[in-house]
């Protein structure tokens, strides 16, 4: 099994729920966060997260539990036509590998 999460401006939403939709993918939950690069300087810079200095934006992050194989069709998906309301900014995918779960 694996937990996918995705993060994005607050509009990118209704798109990652219709890409859940289109692989029969049930969304676990949504939730708004604000988001920033809180550190001034001398940080590593993260190449999943902009480096430059911004002030914070609104986000918001989806996610679901599902197995391996429609894990990997939704991450190639998202590789091809990436979510994004700004080119600059897309919604970004993180993966993981669910260990257990109770």
């Amino acid at each position: 099994m694996k937990f996918l999460a995705i993060m994005g401006h607050e509009e990118t939403r209704p798109k990652v729920r219709a890409l859940f939709k289109e692989h029969q993918v049930m969304m676990f939950s949504s939730f708004d966060i604000m988001g920033c690069n809180c550190e001034k300087k001398g940080a590593e810079p993260q190449a999943w997260f902009p480096a430059v200095e911004m002030p914070g934006a609104y986000s918001t992050l989806c996610f679901a539990i599902l197995d391996d194989d429609r894990a990997e069709v939704i991450m190639r998906e998202l590789e091809r036509n990436p979510i994004a309301v700004d080119k600059e900014f897309p919604a970004r995918a993180f993966l993981m590998n669910v260990e257990k779960t109770a």
